[in-house]
């Protein structure tokens, strides 16, 4: 079964590091390996210019998450030293004593007195070693990316499709924003744009101003807040499929196809419409 989207004017573009990086998710961090060689200091700004910092493991399971995603041999930097206070490590972000180590056997051990940094081997265990001699690579620990958005489609015309693709379109008129693709469609979603009053001859804004909604053999128009519904064959004799709630300047719309519900929601106010869905048939089964 197909859920055919209507994909406009796409123009994707994903950015490269420069740094071999390989990440792993654990807890409420994501823990990212950047390849050096590279000191510390060096591998201290490189965390830090991605948004992250030197991983600073303070339980069992950090540790064990980030020696998951370590190649098998090397030494890692991490975010502790005793910079600060000879032979009492803390960690470098707020000076706060560690609460968790895994010292290797006879570390730390400051030797020559010029051992400040913490690195981890591919074991697992820590060392001390010198913060400006280089070591095999660091790893970063950087905050979670924010949750997928649900299953849905939205846009006032910046578009997010179903499949969480985002789109701008400026075109004006009657658009279809998705639909049913089998040989016997069982709905079918249009959207109308008109320009913004801020567009200009040079450069159209649009926005969303009505949506029609197509089950089976009926229909229903929702132009800004007027509501229309009827049949495509003149008369209404199935059960009714569509069902609307009317809310100040807030619409609902609903309707079932197979085991899926789709709900419509559109605000007059910002003319934005989004439509979520809940069930399986559909699911995972776009086309363009």
């Amino acid at each position: 079964m197909m859920l055919c989207l209507l994909l406009i004017l796409a123009s994707l573009t994903q950015a490269v590091p420069h740094e071999k990086m390989v990440e792993h998710r654990s807890l409420s961090s994501v823990y990212t390996v950047v390849d050096g060689p590279i000191t510390w200091y060096d591998a201290k700004a490189k965390c830090e210019a991605m948004g992250c910092t030197l991983a600073q493991p303070k339980s069992e399971q950090e540790n064990n998450a980030i020696q998951a995603i370590l190649p098998g041999g090397g030494f890692f930097w991490l975010g502790i030293t005793d910079l600060n206070h000879e032979g009492r490590f803390t960690y470098y972000t707020d000076d706060q004593d560690i609460v968790y180590n895994n010292w290797k056997l006879g570390q730390p051990n400051n030797f020559d007195n010029i051992q400040h940094c913490v690195d981890m081997n591919f074991n697992s265990e820590w060392n001390d070693y010198i913060c400006d001699d280089t070591d095999t690579g660091a790893i970063c620990e950087c905050p979670p990316p924010p949750p997928p958005p649900p299953p849905g489609a939205s846009g006032d015309p910046h578009i997010r499709t179903f499949d969480s693709r985002a789109y701008t379109f400026q075109g004006t008129g009657w658009y279809i924003l998705f639909k049913d693709c089998t040989n016997k469609p069982r709905f079918e979603v249009t959207a109308k744009f008109e320009p913004r009053e801020d567009s200009t001859p040079d450069q159209v804004r649009t926005k969303i101003i009505a949506f029609n909604v197509t089950v089976g053999n009926q229909y229903a128009i929702v132009n800004g807040l007027d509501v229309t519904t009827g049949s495509t064959g003149g008369q209404v004799t199935d059960a009714k499929v569509i069902t609307i709630q009317e809310e100040d300047k807030h619409i609902k719309l609903h309707f079932t196809s197979k085991d899926t519900t789709f709900t419509f929601n559109w605000t007059l106010r910002k003319h934005v419409l989004d439509v979520s869905y809940n069930g399986s048939f559909y699911k995972g089964s776009y086309a363009v």
